[in-house]
């Protein structure tokens, strides 16, 4: 099982908005599956919108709100901050 780190927030004009942020620390088999769990956590239907430099973004349907991974090596305590689903 591998571990992923994911951030979602906001969007305005189809850019990230950060007015609210919430983190998720997800234990998978494979990033789909990552997501999908995310997915039923939250109630929205992501789908793969870019991949910039090295990072990967989800944008939900219907819903002005995107899901990405987090792109920096994290500290313990940073880890605290975010809701491990499994």
């Amino acid at each position: 099982m591998n571990t992923y780190f994911f951030e979602m927030t906001d969007t305005f004009g189809g850019e990230k908005n950060y007015c609210w942020i919430k983190r998720f620390k997800v234990t998978a088999k494979s990033y789909t599956h990552a997501v999908s769990k995310v997915s039923r956590e939250t109630g929205y239907h992501f789908r793969n919108i870019a991949r910039q430099y090295d990072m990967k973004e989800w944008k939900a349907k219907k819903a002005c709100v995107v899901l990405y991974e987090s792109s920096h090596e994290l500290t313990e305590e940073e880890q605290q901050n975010f809701k491990e689903l499994s």
